[in-house]
């Protein structure tokens, strides 16, 4: 009997302890949620934002100001006019002048303006005329000759003007021009504006407040990168006076199907090593007919045309896409005929559809209602099969006369669509790329000759 009184008071002890322990973890467990206060209404509701006007919000796809100006470098040819202000003469470098002074002819002189903006007068030595007008420079002749004659009379007339200012040239292979009278300048890596100003600047020291314009003639060739969703990515040359986006694109022989054309990118970079990217919506150019953007391509400008995703190909028009200029202007499309007994592949024009391949084929003992599109879809890999039934096609059903793609493959007969279809169910290993999917089914056509 102590035996078990004294076992019932153990077991009843540690009951009670891991009771406590389990209390207690389950206090120190919940502790901080219990801890936290609740956020008053005021906290949870934030008040609305304050409405925003219309001029506040930016344009989609705004094309930043830096791809608007054209930045210069070794080869661009341009012309540089440079003016006089209007208004009176002003004397500078070249000028000739014609100086008499009355009852003191030993005095009368002739000079030309030097560089340094001199001249040489008898008993006086140099004296700077650069930048005066007619007027001051007489008057400061007279002044100066007042010290050794009484009150001399001055008359000073132009002989000739200086050389006119303004010149064409090539920015050499260092990024610099010679400006007559002035010398070396640098323009590499300068926009048309920031030069005309450093050459304004420059000539101002020669001639006062001269007027500048600088004027591209012929632009270099530039040099452009093309990657992405394109029929031949690679670096092209383009000789184009002013090229645009949309004159590239059909240099590379369009866009695929795959492209999305709303995010085409151009990343350019800068003299200062800052890298710009802008992106161009050339599909609501197609859907609005709107004109394509301004923008200047230049040398360096790498162009980028994505991947379209399929969860964002509900609202994308690929017939659109097909028609225009920009994508590939012709697809290769294979027929796998079971009655004829082979292959044949087809060039159409992009924009195609499913009638159009079929209407260079034998179709007298073919089974039009049981025709399959085959295509590969690189995001998954393999090759994706869509029955579709001629006979509606040919009837008018929309839904069956589908646009082909690049490298789709057509089967028609029912025997060999089930023959097809078990043995891409039976492939172990997915078509890597679009060479292999080819491949696949111009041997298994090749094989149907003579069966």
């Amino acid at each position: 009997m102590l035996l078990n009184y004294i076992s019932h008071i153990c077991l009843f002890n540690l009951l009670s302890l891991l009771t406590t322990q389990v209390v207690a973890g389950f206090i120190v467990f919940t502790q901080p949620v219990v801890a936290q206060n609740l956020p008053s209404r005021s906290t949870i509701l934030s008040p609305l934002p304050a409405p925003v006007s219309k001029s506040d919000i930016p344009a989609k796809d705004e094309i930043s100001p830096e791809f608007y100006h054209y930045i210069l470098n070794t080869g661009d040819a341009i012309s540089v006019m440079i003016q006089r202000p209007p208004g009176q003469y002003h004397l500078s470098n070249g000028d000739a002048i014609n100086v008499t002074v009355q009852r003191f002819s030993d005095l009368n002189f002739q000079a030309i303006i030097n560089p340094e903006g001199n001249i040489i007068v008898p008993l006086l030595g140099n004296l700077h005329l650069q930048g005066l007008t007619l007027d001051a420079a007489k008057e400061k002749i007279r002044s100066t000759l007042d010290h050794y004659v009484v009150e001399p009379k001055v008359t000073l007339s132009l002989i000739t003007q200086h050389q006119d200012l303004s010149f064409q040239t090539t920015i050499a292979i260092d990024g610099s021009i010679i400006v007559p009278q002035v010398g070396k300048l640098s323009l590499q890596g300068l926009s048309l504006e920031a030069a005309q100003e450093k050459i304004r600047l420059a000539t101002s020291k020669i001639l006062p407040e001269p007027i500048v314009a600088v004027a591209l003639l012929q632009p270099r060739p530039v040099q452009i990168t093309v990657t992405g969703e394109v029929f031949r990515p690679g670096i092209y040359t383009i000789n184009a006076s002013v090229p645009h986006i949309v004159d590239v694109l059909p240099l590379v022989g369009g866009t695929t199907l795959a492209a999305d054309l709303r995010k085409v990118q151009v990343r350019r970079k800068l003299a200062d090593g800052l890298i710009l990217s802008q992106n161009i919506d050339l599909y609501s150019v197609l859907l609005n007919g709107n004109a394509p953007p301004n923008l200047r391509l230049q040398d360096g400008d790498a162009i980028i045309v994505p991947h379209r995703e399929v969860a964002n190909d509900k609202s994308y028009d690929r017939n659109l896409i097909s028609r225009s200029s920009l994508a590939v202007s012709q697809i290769k499309v294979r027929v796998l005929n079971y009655s004829a007994g082979g292959i044949i592949t087809q060039t159409l024009p992009n924009g195609s559809s499913f009638l159009d391949a079929l209407s260079g084929v034998s179709l007298d003992t073919a089974n039009l209602h049981s025709v399959a599109l085959i295509r590969f879809n690189p995001d998954q890999g393999k090759a994706i099969t869509r029955k579709l039934d001629a006979k509606r096609a040919l009837a008018g059903d929309i839904s069956q006369n589908v646009p082909l793609q690049d490298n789709d493959v057509i089967v028609v007969g029912r025997n060999l669509i089930g023959r097809l279809s078990n043995l891409l169910s039976t492939l172990t290993q997915p078509f890597y790329n679009i060479q292999s999917f080819t491949n696949f089914f111009q041997n298994f056509g090749n094989g149907l000759v003579g069966k």
